[in-house]
């Protein structure tokens, strides 16, 4: 089943412009990754440290192996240190209605 993944993080201060580098070179393997049908990075208006990354992701499981590949080459640490909170991950059934 398709699922809807929300990632949710706050950035250090002087952090966005970093982390939207990081974003748009990941992104190129990350849409090439199996199982991917998108991924967006939107910042919050009020609080332009406040990111949220929405993937949508062929089956949990194909999401599970790829966060394990960005696990494995050190980006989810890299995200990791350039936020204050988080990032959290919450994975979605998308359903028909």
């Amino acid at each position: 089943m398709t699922v809807s993944v929300l990632l949710e993080g706050v950035l250090k201060e002087g952090e966005v412009e970093n982390f939207t580098a990081l974003c748009e070179e990941a992104y190129k393997v990350t849409r090439a990754y199996d199982g991917c049908h998108g991924i967006n990075l939107t910042l919050n208006i009020e609080n332009k440290n406040n990111f949220v990354m929405t993937e949508t992701w062929e089956s949990k499981e194909h999401y599970e192996r790829y966060l394990a590949f960005r696990t494995e080459d050190g980006t989810v640490e890299l995200i990791g240190s350039l936020c204050d909170e988080g990032p959290s991950i919450r994975i979605f059934d998308i359903t028909a209605v």
